[in-house]
C-alpha cells in the first residue's frame, strides 16, 4: 500500500498525520520531498525522532517522523507523526 521509502525505510503516516496531509493537500511524495530537501529543525527532539523544515514562499512546512517497527510485516519503518505549516514573519 505505501511504497515510498526514506533512508531505506518505508514511510507510513499515522492517522492524525493522514488527516493533516489531507487538510494541507499533501501526498506521500510531497512528504518525501520535504524530508529530502528540508533542513533539520533548530529544536531538539528525542532520540529516533527526526524533524525537518522546508520554506516555500512565506510559508514553512515541518514534518516529524519517528523510527518504528511494523509487526505485521516485521520491518523497520518511519512513521509520520506530524505535518504542519506556519507563516514566517
Amino acid at each position: 500500500m505505501f511504497s515510498i521509502h526514506y533512508r531505506g525505510r518505508r514511510l507510513v503516516p499515522s492517522r492524525s498525520a493522514m488527516r493533516e496531509m489531507v487538510r494541507l493537500g499533501l501526498t506521500l511524495e510531497d512528504c518525501l520531498q520535504l524530508l529530502e530537501e528540508g533542513v533539520p529543525a533548530p529544536r531538539e527532539r528525542s532520540k529516533g525522532c527526526i524533524e525537518m523544515w522546508r520554506a516555500k514562499g512565506k510559508k514553512t512546512f515541518n514534518i516529524v517522523i519517528v523510527e518504528s517497527v511494523n509487526f505485521a510485516s516485521n520491518e523497520a519503518v518511519y512513521v509520520i507523526t506530524h505535518i504542519g505549516r506556519f507563516t514566517r514573519r
